[in-house]
């Protein structure tokens, strides 16, 4: 009887523990193919901005549905009068997000499994395998590239999380170090000895990132503030206040100094990439092939047909 209850007792707590967070990561993992498919129906043509737009939605995905649908549980009422009543997101927010604590302790721990699955590349492997048997080119090898659009968004989830939980759970920092560390070792491996850029980001993906941490330490302020509202700390409260302030100004000088960086290129990263086209071998061959990559149909030459009868035939010969 002993057994059998704790048994019972093992297999409810890895159900309500793991089962969820696997389930979500599950979800996560459908999600940037989706996007990416979206972004091409939005008519970007270079994969370069497909990515950074699916990046986007990513991100956007990431923290209202892995955060916010996870820490605002309830009904659908309660979240339309929260959007009603702003003045009560800093205490909703300070008394919900503690509440979810295990369970983003368990999906970060769930998120280590999905490190080993990024190292192992099992899917992708035998994706090739499968593809490589019934195509006719079985010799070339698909070299994987980064994907940017779905790496990004999870990591800066776990920015957040790091965030926004070391004042209410400090029990999940070592989680979100362990994570890290391993995430640093294993891409470190994955970028020198396994992807292989198909283009130049040119930084541009750092905008993404830099939002991201604004937004992050904004909520972290604004949770802050709920939590020393609730405690009926008034000088603290008023301690929290000009920290959103200079965040906010913080952005705004980052914004005017560097952003213009990266949505042009500097004409030292233009004069070499031209270097490094004269000395490609290859460009003549390029260069060849772009006389006829394109032809306008306006400029065509107009092909009649040769039939000799009254109704081709001119009026006057």
């Amino acid at each position: 009887m002993w057994k059998s209850y704790t048994c019972r007792t093992v297999v409810s707590q890895i159900v309500t523990g793991y089962l969820p967070s696997l389930i979500l990561h599950l979800v996560a993992a459908l999600i940037p193919p989706i996007m990416k498919l979206f972004s091409a129906m939005q008519g970007y043509i270079a994969l370069s901005e497909i990515e950074r737009s699916a990046c986007n939605k990513m991100l956007l995905f990431t923290i209202w549905f892995l955060f916010f649908a996870n820490v605002l549980t309830g009904s659908v009422t309660s979240q339309i009068q929260l959007l009603f009543d702003p003045k009560t997101i800093p205490l909703i927010l300070a008394v919900s997000v503690p509440a979810q604590a295990s369970f983003f302790i368990a999906y970060v721990v769930t998120s280590w499994t999905s490190l080993s699955w990024a190292l192992n590349r099992t899917i992708p492997l035998i994706s090739d395998l499968v593809t490589r048997h019934f195509s006719k080119s079985k010799d070339e090898l698909d070299i994987p590239s980064i994907p940017y659009h779905s790496e990004i968004p999870r990591i800066l989830l776990f920015v957040l999380l790091g965030l926004t939980y070391f004042l209410l759970a400090p029990m999940i920092l070592p989680f979100i170090l362990i994570f890290f560390c391993m995430g640093y070792i294993i891409y470190r491996n994955q970028l020198f000895d396994v992807y292989q850029p198909k283009y130049d980001t040119g930084g541009r993906f750092w905008p993404v990132v830099h939002n991201s941490m604004i937004f992050s330490l904004v909520l972290m302020h604004v949770i802050a503030f709920g939590i020393f509202g609730l405690k009926k700390l008034p000088l603290a409260s008023g301690l929290i206040v000009p920290l959103p302030v200079l965040t906010f100004l913080f952005n705004d000088y980052c914004r005017k100094r560097f952003l213009p960086v990266f949505n042009n290129f500097s004409a030292e990263t233009l004069i070499k990439k031209d270097r490094e086209d004269l000395n490609d071998p290859a460009m003549d061959e390029f260069f060849d092939k772009l006389v006829t990559a394109y032809r306008d149909p306006a400029l065509m030459p107009i092909r009649r047909l040769n039939l000799n009868d009254d109704h081709s035939s001119p009026l006057l010969s």
